[in-house]
């Protein structure tokens, strides 16, 4: 089945195939495994969020994830290390009435910093829409300085007690559950145009 990989240390997003699903974990493949650092979030269709999961080993273009679910997961205290990226995304107020374009300059997993114009005319409270990802991030806006600000990211993943395999929420089963022109391509589709937050019908931008 089609899935969609986040590394949330870099926030470059992925398209790759998955096996082996169960509660524990999957299998991942895909020839750009070697961009992936270690926590990832996976995008799979039927569910509404993200599973969040480690990559525990390696070998030949595909890689074993073990799954951390959000109310099972231990808070992590060591120090994140900070990525120089540069990923185009959007910033949107919590309910869309104000969009702007941004650039993704350093990430981590807990946050990010942006450039871009216009952004003290944000709340704190934000969305942030990565391209090529059909959930928007929900995030706070810490610091603000002239043509730029850092966000904190508050990743919603899904908890143990939401979790359904794909024979459970219909994907990867042909026809209308995921076969050619099912639920599984109408997903992958979103994910490419961005339809599902916004991006592809975009409101009017402030630049």
């Amino acid at each position: 089945m089609s899935v969609l990989i986040v590394d949330l240390e870099g926030l470059s997003c992925i398209e790759a195939s998955a096996s082996g699903f169960n509660r524990s974990g999957c299998r991942i493949l895909t020839d750009r495994v070697g961009e992936l650092r270690e926590t990832i979030g996976l995008r799979v269709n039927g569910l509404e969020k993200m599973i969040r999961g480690r990559i525990t080993s390696v070998s030949n273009g595909d890689a074993q994830v073990t799954f951390e679910f959000e109310d099972e997961k231990p808070k992590e205290k060591r120090k994140e290390n900070r990525r120089q990226v540069r990923i185009p995304a959007q910033v949107s107020d919590r309910r869309g009435g104000i969009v702007i374009r941004c650039i993704i300059v350093d990430a981590s997993k807990s946050g990010c910093r942006l450039d871009a114009r216009d952004l003290d005319l944000l709340p704190d409270d934000v969305l942030l829409h990565i391209v090529g990802l059909d959930l928007p991030v929900n995030g706070r806006i810490a610091w603000r300085s002239p043509g730029c600000a850092g966000v904190e990211l508050l990743w919603q993943f899904t908890k143990s007690h939401e979790f359904k395999t794909p024979h459970q929420n219909g994907a990867g089963h042909g026809g209308d559950a995921g076969g050619p022109g099912g639920a599984e391509e109408d997903a992958r589709t979103k994910r490419r145009t961005g339809g599902a937050f916004g991006v592809g019908r975009r409101k009017p931008e402030l630049n």
